[in-house]
């Protein structure tokens, strides 16, 4: 004999069971009865700015549809609010063979100027993802918080932060430092981010 489907408006027995809170539902699925305004209007959220005004979205080109634009990402070719989307993965000023060897500060200055075009040429309701990884261990550079900073500056509107977990890759060993000396032990990034 089958077993009969549970009746899903049915109460929760055993170890789900809980008792009933005002954010019980907060971040399940189940969103349709959630009411996130006693949040929204709480003091946290005081003077902070959950949309911008803009401009109109406009046409994008069709002399650049489906094309790679090759130039200086400061000043593009494009008119004010025409892109929907912009991912990019800026070079870390790392060292690399295509680095400038910049200082920190010229080096957020350059991030500055890129992002703020971008923000030039994002239509209303437009999403900028950069993908970043922090970088050194003695000193370490915290790029990702660095970034977070800029974009805010220029008026982006943070909707999140995906961490893209690279540990399958990295190995097992979560430090660098010496096991019979671990005075002074650096933690490995295994992680990058994707700002939102």
């Amino acid at each position: 004999m089958a077993d009969k489907a549970p009746d899903e408006r049915a109460p929760l027995e055993g170890a789900r069971r809980r008792a009933s809170t005002a954010t019980s539902a907060f971040g399940v699925s189940r969103r349709e009865g959630h009411d996130a305004s006693v949040y929204y209007t709480s003091r946290l959220n005081e003077g902070l700015v959950s949309s911008r005004d803009v401009g109109a979205a406009q046409a994008f080109p069709e002399e650049h549809a489906n094309t790679v634009l090759c130039g200086d990402s400061r000043t593009l070719p494009l008119p004010d609010n025409c892109v929907h989307l912009v991912v990019t993965s800026p070079p870390y000023n790392a060292s690399k063979d295509y680095d400038e060897d910049l200082s920190l500060k010229e080096y957020l200055t350059l991030l500055h100027d890129v992002f703020a075009e971008c923000y030039r040429v994002l239509t209303p309701g437009g999403r900028m993802v950069v993908n970043v990884a922090n970088l050194g261990r003695k000193p370490y550079i915290p790029l990702s918080s660095h970034i977070n900073i800029i974009m805010a500056e220029i008026g982006f509107l943070m909707r999140g932060e995906i961490i893209w977990d690279k540990s399958a890759s990295a190995g097992s060993s979560c430090a660098w430092g010496s096991f019979q000396s671990a005075s002074n032990p650096c933690l490995r990034d295994v992680h990058e981010y994707l700002l939102v």
